[in-house]
């Protein structure tokens, strides 16, 4: 189950080939392997949300980084954000079926001038569809045992393969990703980091990646001078970082894309130029961050969200078109607490 909405057909790509890679590149559906009358049951969704880096007052004022202020540079460029979510729909006795979903904005000089929703498309996973993926045995293990490991297989090939799309397809343009640019093990040849790097080298396109989040620690005088700026500002990582996590793709930078109070985000740039203020102020002049944070990504986020009526339409079609048979999950904490 898969389909494609936007507000125009005419975009620089064929939309209907990009939606194709991202599905059938990623991995089988699998949904042929469902059975007439296999039980499922479905399940609730929980998410977590963690900030980028805890807040601290405390600041040696002699040991200052260097702070650049950034200013917006009008250098008319197209920008093409993707974001995308998964969820799991319920589970068999062989595996777990899940959605995905993505969602692409173009945005230039501020204005949205396209969007697109790329799915919902329903995949199940079970031994023979993850054999497929081309994991080894260990991840294979890990996907068929952890949802959310699942769930961000399917996210990571999902955009991976889009962005692939985006890099081959467009020239001079940023490509603004949710996360960071860091390779994965979840990836597939040839729709890798790796791979979407060259593409971009090849066609002029800066590639950039936008985090709220991270597991890598940042020195907390970094952060006190960003917090204190009163206007847009970043601080160039390259050496730091490396000593930290080795070689990244790009370059890593934290920046404040607003005032005073705006968020301080991770940001990994690919510039063929290799012009870091130049392809931030470019970013700022092109893309609207009233709340400090890209206005394309946050559409994109909308847009690939899944809504509550969205999973139970889901799990409906499942039933009806597969003839499943719905099993009602135990559960054993309010069997035993009661419920209050």
């Amino acid at each position: 189950m898969s389909n494609i909405v936007c507000n125009d057909s005419c975009c620089g790509f064929e939309i209907g080939v990009l939606s194709k890679g991202a599905t059938e590149h990623c991995f089988s559906s699998g949904l042929k392997q469902l059975r007439k009358g296999q039980g499922i049951i479905f399940g609730e969704e929980k998410t977590n949300i963690r900030s980028l880096v805890n807040q601290t007052n405390r600041y040696n004022p002699y040991c200052a980084p260097s702070i650049t202020i950034l200013e917006p540079i009008r250098i008319k460029k197209n920008i093409y954000a993707i974001d995308s979510s998964s969820v799991k729909l319920g589970e068999t006795d062989d595996g777990g079926i899940y959605a995905a979903k993505c969602g692409i904005v173009v945005l230039s000089n501020n204005t949205s001038l396209h969007h697109y929703k790329v799915g919902p498309t329903i995949f199940y996973f079970t031994r023979n569809t993850v054999r497929e993926a081309n994991l080894d045995t260990y991840l294979s293990n890990i996907i068929l045992s952890d949802h959310e490991s699942a769930k961000r297989l399917i996210r990571v090939r999902t955009e991976r393969s889009i962005q692939y799309e985006l890099a081959k397809a467009n020239h001079d343009s940023i490509i603004l990703l949710d996360g960071s640019l860091n390779a994965s093990v979840l990836e597939s040849s040839p729709h890798d980091i790796k791979n979407i790097v060259e593409w971009c080298g090849v066609n002029k396109n800066l590639l950039m990646a936008i985090a709220k989040e991270t597991n890598v620690g940042f020195d907390e005088r970094i952060i006190y001078c960003l917090k204190e700026c009163r206007s847009p500002a970043y601080v160039d990582l390259e050496g730091y970082i490396n000593k930290i996590i080795g070689n990244p793709f790009g370059r890593t930078t934290l920046v404040k894309f607003g005032d005073y109070y705006s968020p301080i985000l991770r940001a990994d740039i690919v510039d063929p130029d290799e012009e870091i203020n130049l392809a931030l102020g470019s970013m700022l002049d092109n893309d609207c961050s009233g709340l400090g944070y890209p206005e394309s990504l946050r559409l994109a986020h909308h847009i690939s969200k899944f809504t509550s009526t969205e999973i139970e339409c889901l799990r409906g079609h499942l039933l009806c078109k597969y003839k499943l048979q719905n099993i009602q999950k135990d559960d054993n904490r309010t069997k035993l607490l009661g419920s209050m």
